[in-house]
């Protein structure tokens, strides 16, 4: 199908899933049970219809991953290096629109593992190894998203140095204590490098930050499992579609916010904490902060107050905000030129009652209480 009319399909079945909200939210349907009904059967055929017109967008990641052997034939060429590829999960289905957009991202992390992960060949030799190194490009569904994975059998991420460099530049102080993943996630600062070499691949660090954000543009996370000597992984997350999704309606003093469903673990009561933004949700910690608190809302003096638990990858945090609302379906849409760029923020859905409500950018928030919280 054309993508021009494609495109204009989906923002009509946008445009149906607003009215049928708004019709939901009308008084004299929610007095008339027999117009409740009524309209609870249009609702599911909304849905069916929403649900088939995103399905059109749905790609296979293969059309993705189809460039890497050559991009690795080429690499190890101009290395001296010996690497195999190995693809699974290439039929994984996800919005075409976010599949143009990964192209650069996935590049730049499959060169620098190549780069800077899997060691020479008389490197490999004296540690043991395999001559030939593995590279794996992995993809797969899981939970309402579709998950990434970037794996090689290198040296792995070299921790000392990384938190070296990181004090060197005055990323962190000295007497941090930081876990291991907070401290290969610094590798995501702006132009943090510790390669001794620039190599025409990458060397100079310029990049994986711009990995980071043109992942979290796709509303995506992207996480880093190493093991030194043994290999490094690369694990993106992404919703499956950027059009309509299934939302988490919360209120904020006067303001209206949505959560993407999917990212929703659990909702609790909550109550004030003493010390550091840090609760302990049965036995494990859990780092919180308040959207008042970050957006400058105004709250009544004693409002009640209540924690959504969300999780990003691999990291998990709370958000406090005033009340539920609960599940909505939201149509996303760009910010206004006044809040564009904002940071905790991924867009606006219009709800039922034609008031606005703004799209949290989950992962850069589950990343801010965690690191208020070191």
């Amino acid at each position: 199908m054309d993508a021009r009319k494609l495109d204009e399909l989906i923002n009509a079945v946008g445009e149906l899933v607003i009215r049928n909200s708004a019709c939901n939210a009308h008084g004299v349907i929610r007095e008339n049970p027999e117009l409740s009904e009524l309209l609870a059967g249009v609702g599911q055929l909304v849905e069916q219809i929403r649900d088939r017109a995103l399905n059109l967008r749905m790609v296979p990641i293969g059309e993705v991953f189809q460039r890497f052997p050559r991009v690795v034939r080429d690499v190890c060429a101009e290395l001296g290096k010996r690497i195999e590829l190995k693809v699974s999960g290439a039929e994984t289905e996800l919005d075409k629109s976010m599949v143009e957009k990964l192209n650069d991202p996935l590049l730049h992390i499959v060169r620098n593992a190549m780069d800077h992960g899997i060691e020479s060949i008389e490197a490999r030799r004296a540690a043991g190894k395999p001559e030939q190194g593995t590279l794996s490009l992995n993809a797969y569904h899981r939970s309402g998203a579709v998950v990434i994975e970037i794996s090689d059998d290198g040296r792995g991420l070299d921790t000392e140095r990384i938190l070296a460099k990181a004090v060197e530049r005055g990323l962190v102080e000295p007497d941090d204590q930081l876990a291991e993943r907070d401290i290969h996630n610094l590798i995501f600062a702006p132009g943090f490098s510790t390669a001794e070499q620039v190599t025409d691949l990458s060397g100079r660090g310029v990049g994986m930050d711009v990995v980071r954000q043109n992942i979290e543009q796709l509303r995506g996370s992207v996480d880093i499992h190493s093991v030194r000597g043994q290999g490094c992984t690369f694990r993106i997350q992404l919703p499956l579609t950027l059009a309509i999704i299934d939302g988490f309606h919360v209120v904020v003093g006067d303001a209206d916010f949505v959560l993407p469903l999917d990212l929703v673990v659990e909702c609790l009561e909550f109550t004030e904490r003493p010390g550091n933004q840090v609760i302990n949700l049965r036995g494990q910690p859990l780092p919180y902060m308040r959207l008042a608190e970050r957006f400058g809302i105004p709250r009544a003096a004693g409002a009640r107050e209540c924690l959504v638990v969300v999780q990003a990858g691999e990291q998990r945090a709370g958000i406090v905000v005033d009340r539920f609302v609960g599940e909505i379906q939201a149509v996303i849409k760009p910010l206004g030129r006044l809040l564009d760029g904002m940071r905790g923020l991924a867009g606006s859905t219009i709800l039922g009652d034609g008031s606005v409500a703004l799209l949290l950018d989950v992962p850069v928030l589950v990343a801010s209480p965690v690191q208020s919280s070191l």
